[in-house]
């Protein structure tokens, strides 16, 4: 049974950390058929340190540094499971999350990927927890809100090939990206209501904390599928959601030009009538 799934770890200088992600994987109740160390381009003692986790691991080393979308695309290329679950190098897994996916992917074969609740921790010992997201995602909800976090994966490796994986223009919201590709394209996405990946942030090499990146990978997004925006919430609908966009970055960004984001946005909404999946 468990001979089926290969857990993918992209790995870019998380020596200090990643002890607790990888023994996470070791303790699951169902053992995965390998694991795949993605090591992209982190040079210095990086391959001497991974090695010590060997033969339990196989370390997949780049030669130069290609980003996390391609860095999976690669480990999945060279998994032979029939399940692949993402896990990055700096969160880690409660001992019967590969367990319970794959159970419940087998009893639900028409789900091509299944995603968990998430357990969220900060340095400074706070934490928040997210258990309640659609059961059934659907591109409406997405507009929303992107829901489906890599590391609390489980997906069909045939799916994620056939769909061309991650796109690696995508340096970051790749994975909202994949949610979109995959909804559009009439898979199914289930959630499991269960805080069964823990993440980790606050820590400075987090690609989510950086504010560009967000605001071009989320509306990046968004104008890769404005004919569905447009479909579900018209024309208004689409830039209203670019303009919320914009608001968001400000909140990010933080400072003065943070602040003249929020204002912009904040005018535009009073122009762009909010739509009725908003409310």
């Amino acid at each position: 049974m468990a001979n089926t799934i290969s857990v993918v770890i992209p790995f870019f200088k998380r020596q200090k950390i990643f002890d607790e992600t990888i023994q996470s994987v070791f303790a699951q109740t169902l053992k995965p058929l390998e694991i795949i160390v993605v090591d992209d381009c982190s040079g210095g003692d990086a391959i001497e340190f991974l090695k010590q986790y060997e033969p339990q691991i196989t370390i997949i080393a780049l030669e130069k540094n290609v980003g996390v979308s391609k860095a999976r695309n690669i480990g999945v290329k060279a998994a032979k499971g029939e399940y692949i679950a993402f896990l990055d190098s700096d969160d880690y897994w409660s001992v019967d999350k590969l367990e319970k996916q794959y159970n419940y992917m087998q009893n639900h074969p028409e789900v091509s990927l299944t995603h968990t609740g998430c357990r969220v921790f900060y340095p400074d010992q706070t934490e928040k927890t997210y258990i309640k997201k659609p059961l059934n995602l659907l591109f409406t909800h997405l507009i929303k809100n992107s829901h489906v976090t890599p590391p609390s994966v489980m997906i069909k490796k045939q799916v994620f090939e056939d769909i061309g994986g991650f796109d690696p223009t995508f340096r970051q919201t790749e994975d909202y990206e994949l949610s979109m590709r995959l909804i559009t394209q009439g898979h199914l996405i289930h959630f499991i209501p269960e805080a069964l990946t823990h993440v980790r942030l606050g820590t400075n090499d987090k690609i989510s904390s950086n504010w560009k990146g967000f605001f071009k990978g989320h509306v990046g997004v968004v104008q890769r599928y404005k004919k569905n925006y447009v479909n579900e919430i018209g024309i208004l609908g689409y830039y209203y959601c670019i303009v919320n966009y914009i608001e968001k970055t400000g909140y990010k960004q933080g400072k003065i030009f943070g602040k003249l984001l929020i204002l912009i946005a904040r005018i535009l909404k009073l122009i762009l009538p909010k739509p009725a999946l908003f409310n």
